[in-house]
């Protein structure tokens, strides 16, 4: 038997095992025998490239810090990055060839409707989600779909996650240092208002009535004392003014009994009804996030009169070991979510609670009203 036969079953043994590296020699004869072993030397060549490819991808596939996964049509995980692995918290090669919904992300589709979307836009993207690890932390994440082919032209879904923790966290910081600046701002208004303001006018409504005293004349009498009314309805308006800036009660005696009074004097000007309930166990708040709150009610029972329409109000305080829990809930017009999610109103009550890492779940149907409810944790 020629030794070179011999050769190049030995070779194919060896590129069965993924070893490319060796290549057989050729001999003079340049026959047929020779002619095999040059082809089986250029697929040798071939396979060691193809290999070194794909080394390489897998290299940059498990080096970028994104979650990546390759997703099938039928919503099956083909490939998972070290990121993703490390991210969720399952063990290596534990998420290959499961359903994509073992990874526990809220604020995304049901995957049918993520692939009739895909299909349709061939990208999507979706600016805030959680993940859910397996052991139950929760990490905010971007994340990117699109479509692609692979090698057998078959439809792939490519999915990349960016954990934004350290984004949000700095945008938090942000958000409330605007906040604050707003809030002592307020203030010094407010106390300017009542201390200055209020107090030169409570003066000249001493000097008009104590003058209206002394006159006699009925028609001038008459005009100092209407003068004196509308002086003690101005005193009464900035004073009312003072108390939406920053009303005192919030300071002295806590959000609860704020909210209270807020909703007294709105009673006295609106026909409306309020359900306010606090349950055992409300913990006394830091200033910020008392005031936070406060303005969220603030908000939600302008809009409930104003847009709402709304007759009753219900306010709720609770709380648990983790959370404060406040609802609010109307029995107004309700409206569109999706058509009113860019109001600045909503916006600011979105900043306010974010910037405590709280959450609010908003849901009004037209003809039904509309409810919060927030959630801040407790630490």
């Amino acid at each position: 038997m020629d030794k070179r036969l011999k050769g190049i079953s030995s070779l194919l043994s060896e590129y069965s095992r993924g070893s490319f590296d060796k290549q057989l020699s050729l001999s003079d004869r340049l026959d047929e025998i020779d002619g095999i072993s040059g082809s089986i030397n250029m697929l040798g060549e071939e396979l060691k490239a193809a290999t070194i490819s794909r080394n390489y991808f897998n290299n940059i596939f498990n080096a970028v810090t994104d979650m990546v996964l390759v997703i099938n049509t039928a919503g099956v995980i083909e490939e998972a990055n070290s990121a993703a692995v490390l991210r969720s918290e399952y063990e290596a090669g534990f998420l290959k060839g499961k359903p994509f919904n073992t990874i526990k992300i809220k604020g995304l589709p049901h995957f049918r409707k993520l692939l009739a979307y895909l299909r349709l836009k061939q990208t999507a993207q979706y600016e805030y989600c959680r993940l859910k690890t397996k052991t139950g932390a929760i990490i905010p994440i971007r994340v990117n779909l699109a479509c692609f082919q692979d090698e057998q032209l078959r439809s792939r879904i490519l999915f990349t996650a960016t954990d934004i923790s350290y984004r949000i966290k700095t945008e938090n910081l942000i958000i409330r240092a605007i906040i604050d600046i707003q809030e002592k701002e307020r203030i010094r208004l407010s106390k300017d208002l009542h201390d200055s303001i209020i107090q030169q006018m409570a003066g000249i409504k001493f000097y008009i009535s104590t003058t209206a005293g002394f006159i006699k004349d009925p028609e001038h009498k008459q005009i100092l004392l209407r003068s004196n009314t509308a002086m003690a309805e101005m005193i009464t308006e900035i004073r009312s003014i003072c108390f939406n800036l920053m009303p005192r009660t919030l300071e002295e005696f806590g959000i609860v009994k704020a909210v209270q009074v807020f909703c007294d004097h709105v009673m006295l000007a609106n026909k409306i009804t309020f359900d306010i309930r606090q349950e055992t166990g409300w913990p006394d708040l830091l200033p910020a996030l008392g005031i936070d709150l406060y303005r969220v009610v603030q908000e939600f029972v302008h809009n409930a009169i104003k847009h709402g329409q709304a007759k009753l109000i219900t306010i709720l305080f609770s709380s648990n070991r983790n959370a404060l829990m406040l609802k609010l809930q109307d029995n107004g017009k309700g409206f569109d979510v999706l058509k009113a999610s860019g109001g600045m109103g909503l916006k600011n009550v979105q900043s306010r609670i974010r910037s405590h890492d709280g959450k609010l779940e908003l849901v009004s149907i037209p003809g039904k009203g509309t409810r919060y409810m927030i959630t801040i944790p407790l630490n």
